[in-house]
């Protein structure tokens, strides 16, 4: 009877701690976030007060957050096709260099942005936009072009920000797309070439088709990780200035909560953000997921 009783209850004792960590660190935040959105406290108060619908009134009403929503979709409409793009072409050179030491030195170089904190490349690309001994202000300058104010100009600042999110950020979807690569069966290519394919027919027609999984993985994950991405490196470059032009809605969430302890603001804002996400999951599932072509 002990013995039965054990076997049946193995799998979920195996299964158990990841459940837990996931009831604890993700569904029980959104419960808590989700009281927080209909009442008003502020950390300091041990009084919680109800306040029904009047942080997402708020919210929706502020204009700051419509300024860090509008630089969400700027910042997803610049950042998801190069994060999709330019990781899928390199790989798929680097899948031509093979084995070589040249090809691994290149896979190392281009990998590395991708490990080091966001706090270092954020001061990293300080010094190269700084507008008087900023390198990128120098090599204008030297090619004859006046210098620019590259994160105090607000219409300068949202593209200075994005470029220094894709150096961090576009490593991991290069590996996963040469892991994906590496695994197309190579007499499938080498058909195609004997038949006179030229290599960006190769390319499109069949290589992409057969890591379809691995690149719509990557189109959906990178479209919901713009927000993350852009967190820290607005937080040490910008502050979400000039007058917002680099703000987007995670910084906000963070301001609200963790800066000014608008801890019921903070939870409507949550909320919303969790609503657009799910929404713009679904949208993604619904169309792209039909284009996969699975085994």
């Amino acid at each position: 009877m002990a013995k039965r009783m054990t076997s049946r209850l193995a799998p979920y004792l195996f299964v158990a701690p990841a459940i837990l960590m996931v009831l604890v660190f993700l569904y029980l935040p959104i419960l808590v976030s989700l009281a927080l959105s209909f009442s008003d406290w502020n950390f300091i108060r041990p009084d919680a007060r109800f306040v029904g619908l009047e942080n997402y009134r708020a919210v929706l009403g502020d204009t700051n957050f419509h300024a860090a929503l509008r630089n969400t979709g700027i910042y997803t409409l610049i950042l998801a096709p190069l994060q999709v793009v330019i990781p899928l072409l390199l790989a798929r050179l680097l899948v031509r260099l093979g084995k070589s030491r040249l090809a691994n030195f290149y896979k190392s170089a281009l990998f590395l942005p991708t490990i080091i904190a966001f706090s270092i490349a954020g001061a990293t690309w300080l010094w190269l936009f700084n507008p008087l001994t900023g390198l990128f202000n120098i090599v204008l300058e030297a090619a004859g072009f006046a210098p620019q104010r590259w994160l105090e100009d607000p219409k300068l600042a949202i593209w200075s920000v994005s470029a220094t999110v894709f150096w961090k950020t576009f490593g991991l979807n290069m590996l996963l797309f040469l892991a994906a690569f590496t695994a197309i069966p190579p007499e499938l290519t080498e058909a195609a070439r004997i038949d006179g394919a030229r290599p960006a027919r190769i390319l499109w027609r069949i290589e992409v088709p057969l890591i379809s999984p691995t690149l719509f993985f990557v189109i959906v994950t990178t479209v919901l990780g713009v927000m993350d991405d852009l967190l820290g490196a607005v937080d040490v470059m910008t502050g979400g200035g000039p007058i917002d032009a680099t703000t987007n809605l995670l910084f906000y969430l963070w301001e609200k909560g963790l800066r000014f302890f608008q801890f019921g603001h903070a939870g409507a804002t949550t909320m919303i953000i969790a609503a657009l996400i799910g929404f713009i999951t679904w949208a993604q599932f619904k169309l792209l997921e039909r284009k996969v072509h699975y085994g």
